[in-house]
């Protein structure tokens, strides 16, 4: 995987020589996952159950992966939310332009556009206050599985430190 990003241009000075996209195109957290516990095996001791400490890892990275699909999660909630915004603005801003182009005095049209800043500053707070939920409810989420996980995690590492005696 690496060598391919390894190779330098003869041309071109090394530290700007390797291709940045092919060190993460084969990325695979799973992949690694096993590469690293068939590498482990062979590394047992006597006193460390080897298997109990991958189990560890293995959760972690469970745990990681968890945390990585809330953060998809709520990154395509605030997608849908913001193109939702904007549909629903394109749709207001059409029907001002309509009711402005009717207005025929100044006074009345000053009027309406002191009504119409005032209800768009009040769908914005509102559209912020939406866009702040989601992204703390996701954030929530993503801070629960990882708080578990790191007690959990202590827990577990105290127990094969404890086997070991």
């Amino acid at each position: 995987m690496y060598a391919e990003f390894l190779k330098f241009d003869k041309n071109a000075f090394p530290a700007f020589a390797g291709d940045f996209t092919k060190l993460y195109a084969d990325f695979d957290p799973a992949k690694m996952t096993e590469q690293f516990v068939e590498a482990m095996k062979g590394a047992a001791t006597p006193s460390v159950d080897m298997d109990g400490m991958l189990d560890i890892q293995r959760k972690n990275i469970e745990a990681l992966n968890k945390v990585g699909q809330s953060a998809l999660d709520g990154a395509q909630q605030i997608a849908a939310k913001q193109a939702e915004f904007f549909k629903q603005g394109i749709d207001q801003a059409t029907g001002v332009a309509e009711t402005l182009g009717k207005m025929d005095s100044p006074q009345a049209l000053a009027a309406n556009q002191a009504d119409l800043y005032k209800k768009v500053y009040q769908i914005a707070v509102a559209n912020s206050q939406k866009m702040t939920a989601v992204v703390t409810k996701t954030n929530d989420a993503a801070t629960k599985v990882l708080n578990a996980r790191i007690v959990e995690a202590f827990d577990e590492m105290k127990s094969q430190i404890e086997k070991t005696k």
